[in-house]
Formats: C-alpha cells, structure tokens, sequence
C-alpha cells in the first residue's frame, strides 16, 4: 500500500494508510512500526510539517516486494493451466 500511493509518491502516512486500508489508525501504527523494526519501512519526517512522517519502502522492503512476484511465478503458471484445461474441458463437453 506504500508503494502504491495514489499519487505515485511511492510513500505515505499512517494516517493515509489505515484510510486505504480501512483499519484503525492505531493498528496501522503498530503494523508499521513492526514493519520498520525489521527494516522494511523507513520514516522520514516532512520539511513543511514536522508533525507528518513519510513512510517508503526500505531497500530490503523493496527487494521482498519484488520477490513477491517473481517467486509466485512458477504457482501463476500452474494455475493458468489448470483454468485452461478447464476451459477445454467446458467447452468441449
């Protein structure tokens, strides 16, 4: 949800977060927080308003990121094929 803030920022609040994700402001607090204890989120606080902290994807956030698609690629193939096989099963019975 950071990465794809719909400004094309590539960062956001937490406030901005729980919005889009419609939870509580405090569980995207804690959320985000464990987040940034493993390394996958930086802070950054705004130079117009040092109330507001930006949150982005740390270095190693967007190399899992990443990972996320390319490691299910071989589980999208199996189930594209398995959907076409089906499809040729409908349409031929």
């Amino acid at each position: 949800m950071i990465k794809g803030a719909a400004d094309h920022s590539e960062q956001s609040t937490v406030t901005e977060l729980a919005d889009r994700l419609q939870l509580a402001q405090s569980t995207v607090t804690e959320l985000v927080r464990r987040a940034e204890e493993i390394g996958l989120v930086e802070r950054e606080r705004s130079s117009v308003d040092g109330r507001i902290a930006y949150l982005r994807l740390s270095a190693e956030g967007e190399r899992r990121l990443a990972s996320t698609f390319t490691s299910n690629e071989t589980e999208r193939q199996a189930l594209l094929d398995a959907f076409e096989s089906l499809r040729g099963r409908v349409t031929a019975g």
